[in-house]
Order: C-alpha cells, then sequence, then structure tokens
C-alpha cells in the first residue's frame, strides 16, 4: 500500500482538526519557549557553559521540533515559528564541522571521543536531525539542514561503512535506520540504503557496549535481526529498529525480514500490549518483559513507544496491507498516544499508567529513597523530553495515515475528517469519531474504494446515494465501485462494550474494560469519589454518552461496602450508584486524583 502524503490531506471540521489547531496554536509553542529556558536550543551555538551543560540528547529534542514546524509551516505561515526555526537551522549549520559532523554535546565537552561512546545517542541524535532536514526540504520550508545533514550522512557512511573506524559497528539506541531509509527515499541514493541495512544486519553480531546497568537485550544487541521472534528490550530502541526492518524489506522486496516484522508485530499485539495500545510495561530498562505483564498502577508505557508502535503499524501497512495494522494505530492514537498530552496543549505524561491511587503517589514523594511510581499530572517538561515534540510532529501529520492506495484501489483506513484528491478522484470524507460510529464519503470521479471497518463495530450499515445495500465486509474492508458523483453513508454503530483481558494478564482477572468506539474509557475520583477498585458494573444497558467539554459515558453501577472492621464474615454491600466515565486520553485534567479503567 502506498499512503497519501499529509500534504496532500486537507483536514476537515472534528476532532483531529480541534488537536491540531492547538498543537499549532499551543503545543508547539509551548515546547519552544520549555526548550529555550532549559537551555536546549542554546546549546545548538556550541558554545562552552558548564553551568548549563547540554545533555546527550537535546539534539533529538530540537531536530523533532523543527519537524514538527516543518508540518505545520506546510500548511499555513507563521512567521514566528519560521523565524525560531531559521534560528535554529543557522546555529546547527554554523557550527557543523568542516567533515559534516555536528554534535552540541561531542563536539564542545568530549571531542576527544567522538564516535567512541556507543550509548550515548550520536547516532540517535543525527538520526532525527536527518529527518528533520528531510521533512524540512519536502515541506519547502527549508533547504540549509538538508544540506547540512547530507553531508553528515556522508560522513557516517564513510566512518562506519567505508573506512570502518569508529569504535562500535551500531548506535545504541536505533533510529539512524529509519532516518537513512527516509533520506535515501528523498535523495535516491542508494548508500543511505545500504547504510540503513548495514546498521540492521550488523546488530546483535558483535559484543559491543552497553550501560553499566543493562544487558545486551536493552540496546537490541540480543541475536540478529533475523532470528528475532519475540518483541524484547527497551521497547522505544525495539519499535524504531522494527519500523527501519520494516521500511527495507518493503524497498528491496525482503520477504524472510517481512516474516520476522510481523512476528514482532504478532508478539506484541497478541502478547505484551496494553488495552490503550501501550508498550514497555516494566520501568526497568522501558523494556518489553515477559508475556502478559501488564501491570496496571505501575505500568510504563512511554508515549514514545505509542508512537513507536504507531509508525510501525504504517509501515507494515505499506509493506503488505492489513485491516489489523490500522486496527492498532487507531487503538494507539485514541488512547495512549493522546493520552501523553494535556488537554490545554501545554503538559505532556512521559509515562501513562492504566490507574493512580492519589495515596500511593503522596506516600512514595514523602520518602527518602522514591520507588518508581507515576506521576498523576502532566508538566511541561522532562530532563528527558523525547515525549512532547514527538506528540506535536506526530499529530501535525496526522494527514497521512488516512488514506491509501493499493493497486487500483483506494483505501480509507482512518475515518478523520479531510478532503484528497487521489489521480482524477476527489474525496471529501465527514466522520463524528471518535465520539460517533457514522461517516459520509463524497466520492467525485472513478475508482473502487475499500473502507476499513472498524474492530469495534457492532454491525455495518451502508448506504449508497441514499439506497441501502447490503454490506459485505473481506479482509476487513467494505469494496465499492464508483462512478460519478456517489455518496457512501456508513454506521459501524458506535456503543459501549466490555473486553475482558487473557486470563493470563493476572491484574486483570475477573475485571473488565468498558470501550466506546475507539475509546478506552475510565473514571476518575473527581467524579465518583475514591475507592474505585470496589467499583461493579454489571450491565451497559441504559448508559448514556454525551459530548461536552469532556466526552462522558454515565453507567449503571455498584460500590461494594464493608463495615468498619478491617476483616469481617459479612460479605459487602453492593450500593447503586452512577459511574461517570471519560475516555482514558482525558483523564488527569482536572487535577490530582484517582483513575480506573478495569472493573468488578
Amino acid at each position: 500500500m502506498q499512503t497519501i502524503d499529509f500534504k496532500q490531506v486537507e483536514i476537515g471540521e472534528g476532532f483531529i482538526r480541534d488537536l491540531q489547531k492547538l498543537n499549532a496554536e499551543v503545543s508547539v509553542y509551548n515546547v519552544y519557549k520549555r526548550f529555550e529556558q532549559t537551555g536546549r536550543f542554546r546549546a545548538m551555538k556550541c558554545i562552552r557553559d558548564d553551568a548549563h551543560k547540554p545533555h546527550i540528547f537535546w539534539d533529538s529534542d530540537i531536530a523533532k521540533w523543527l519537524e514538527s514546524v516543518a508540518y505545520i509551516l506546510a500548511k499555513k505561515e507563521d512567521a514566528q515559528l519560521k523565524q525560531w526555526a531559521d534560528e535554529a537551522i543557522e546555529d546547527i549549520c554554523a557550527n557543523q564541522l568542516p567533515c559534516g559532523y555536528f554534535n552540541s554535546y561531542f563536539q564542545v565537552y568530549e571531542p576527544e571521543n567522538i564516535f567512541k561512546k556507543r550509548t550515548e545517542h550520536e547516532l540517535y541524535c543525527a538520526g532525527h536531525l536527518i529527518e528533520a532536514a528531510v521533512a524540512l526540504h519536502e515541506s519547502g520550508v527549508d533547504e540549509k539542514l538538508y544540506a547540512a545533514m547530507i553531508r553528515y550522512a556522508d560522513y557516517i557512511y564513510e566512518r562506519f561503512y567505508v573506512k570502518k573506524d569508529a569504535a562500535f559497528t551500531t548506535c545504541g539506541h536505533p533510529e539512524i535506520e529509519l532516518a537513512l531509509v527516509r533520506l535515501y527515499s528523498s535523495t535516491a541514493d542508494k548508500k543511505y540504503l545500504d547504510l540503513a541495512s548495514f546498521f540492521i544486519e550488523e546488530r546483535g553480531k558483535h559484543n559491543e557496549e552497553t550501560y553499566a546497568f543493562t544487558y545486551p537485550i536493552y540496546h537490541q544487541d540480543h541475536a540478529p535481526v533475523r532470528e528475532q521472534t519475540t518483541a524484547e528490550g527497551h521497547a522505544v530502541r525495539a519499535l524504531y529498529l522494527y519500523i527501519a526492518m520494516a521500511d527495507v524489506a518493503r524497498i528491496k522486496g525482503d520477504g524472510q525480514l517481512a516474516d520476522v516484522c510481523e512476528k514482532l508485530f504478532q508478539d506484541i499485539v497478541g502478547r505484551k500490549m496494553y488495552i490503550t495500545g501501550g508498550t514497555g510495561s516494566s520501568y526497568h530498562g522501558e523494556t518489553f518483559t515477559f508475556p502478559y505483564d501488564l501491570p496496571n498502577i505501575f505500568a510504563y508505557s512511554e508515549t514514545c513507544s505509542a508512537i513507536a508502535l504507531a509508525f510501525f503499524c504504517e509501515r507494515l501497512a505499506k509493506l503488505q496491507n492489513k485491516a489489523v495494522y490500522h486496527e492498532i494505530f487507531e487503538r494507539v492514537l485514541y488512547n495512549n498516544i493522546l493520552a501523553g498530552e494535556s488537554k490545554d496543549g501545554k503538559g505532556f505524561f512521559y509515562v501513562n499508567p492504566l490507574e493512580m491511587h492519589e495515596n500511593i503517589y503522596d506516600y512514595n514523594e514523602g520518602l527518602k529513597t522514591k520507588l518508581f511510581c507515576p506521576i498523576p499530572e502532566r508538566v511541561e517538561v522532562f530532563d528527558c523530553s523525547c515525549c512532547p515534540p514527538n506528540l506535536t510532529r506526530f499529530i501535525e501529520s496526522a494527514g497521512g495515515f488516512i488514506y491509501g492506495t493499493e493497486g487500483d484501489a483506494i483505501l480509507v483506513n482512518q475515518y478523520i475528517s479531510s478532503k484528497t484528491q487521489i489521480g482524477q478522484t476527489k474525496l471529501s470524507l465527514s466522520s463524528q469519531m471518535p465520539y460517533g460510529g457514522t461517516a459520509t464519503l463524497r466520492v467525485e470521479g472513478t475508482a473502487l474504494l475499500k473502507l476499513r471497518v472498524p474492530a469495534w463495530n457492532n454491525g455495518v450499515s451502508l448506504k449508497i446515494n441514499g439506497r441501502k445495500v447490503e454490506a459485505g465486509v473481506h479482509e476487513g474492508y467494505l469494496e465499492i465501485g464508483c462512478d460519478g458523483e456517489v455518496e457512501i453513508a456508513l454506521d459501524f454503530h458506535i456503543r459501549p462494550k466490555f473486553v475482558y483481558a487473557n486470563e493470563n494478564v493476572w491484574y486483570d482477572n475477573g475485571r473488565k474494560a468498558i470501550e466506546y468506539g475507539a475509546m478506552v474509557l475510565c473514571g476518575e475520583s473527581a467524579d465518583n469519589g475514591k475507592n474505585l477498585r470496589a467499583v461493579r458494573v454489571r450491565s451497559l444497558a441504559g448508559a448514556k454518552a454525551k459530548v461536552g467539554d469532556f466526552f462522558t459515558l454515565e453507567v449503571r453501577a455498584e460500590r461494594l461496602k464493608t463495615s468498619s472492621a478491617l476483616y469481617s464474615y459479612q460479605p459487602p454491600v453492593a450500593e447503586p450508584f452512577t459511574l461517570k466515565l471519560i475516555p482514558y486520553f482525558s483523564w488527569a485534567n482536572r487535577g490530582k486524583g484517582d483513575m480506573q479503567l478495569w472493573w468488578l
């Protein structure tokens, strides 16, 4: 499948358009402000300042912010963002070494260790700078950084592929691989594809440096990529590597590598993914652990790993399209990814727990030696701020995940209000999702359409030009031939439904989650009081949905109460009350409190 670039798609009124407006007018500005305050932009000037020493991965933070700006400026003018971007680009280009190398930390503080410390993110930062450069170039925003990063990529090619004189073979944090594929796609210069393939194929074949606190699996060195069958180690590192593997498999027609990618995907979504689409369940190494290990209170589920999973789904669909890839993309988008940002667009989560108990957090804060405990409120910047600019670039490019082509067919994979033209065919999509289950597609031209049927559907109703038509679903898609002006009305009959975890997920045994379309719902103490663990939901009959400042679903429920004794021979009494649920992505926008999404 070939995707339709976001620049060819106009987002229409609705949920994603509102999100992008907030992103362009608030989030990107606020990320800039916090990065400026913390010295990240100043670091690009490569001036030694021991009082404000930059971190080894600040370059990547700036790069993702620049990529976000590229996508915004591709669609509209913003003089302030353009000025800030130009200033950062000028600093990077002015301080690039004659050989092409640029790293604001190493060339100022450890020039003697350039390409000698495998764990310290040099190639990771280079990869994000390359991605930003390609985005700026393809958006028509800037050519300076593009030229500079081509020089940098050439230098990396010379050192790692030709001379092989660097102190390590592969980077501790994958990213350079997928960036090189992106540069190859932009330039058609095969050496960048060769270098990406080299980095992929050499991984797991050398006894290379790892952090003292961890082990080869953390850095994706536990096995050569073609021998991998299960997702292991640091979730973001793993998924960035898998993205590059899928890219190379597609471009080279490498069936074996494609099979490896499919096995890894099946292991993730079948045994290691949260209901929210989150991945990497453990704080220890931010890792995939073992099958069905999905704790809720102490879930890690990093925002960046959710974004990486979404990108992996997109690459798999381009490799060999299947409806399930878009199904998982939809789950990740409307749950874990959007939970990473606050309602006002200013605050962010790095970690995304599926349950919060304020008392646990407060007690932990009082300890001299703190345990890992997710925070109950989003913050504007972290020491490791990879997630905020990752979110801003993802949100701004969302239009690129809606449409695709496969042979003679035009695919609609996500129901996001939008317009596009593919060849001579014009499409206009109006959607109520994620809050509603209906969509209308207007087509002008001749086309074979394939419309994805969401996995959460409760039946499919189809009308073509006002006439009811029997819907036939094949491999997750409705197939409809169009000639002339055609209006297609879809109703997937959205309603709340229970979801039950596999019995091997012992944290969720005997409990159930509630979904409403693509959204996983949760309850907060702000609406329902404390002790959410004692709430039982027997039925969803009569549940009432309301779209307002927050989407809410009111459900008849019971709260189990016992006597004041710590233990009792008397069973608890079930007291009826109305449980108020909101989307998981909306939680923690009203101050500290408790949150839960698995119910008795």
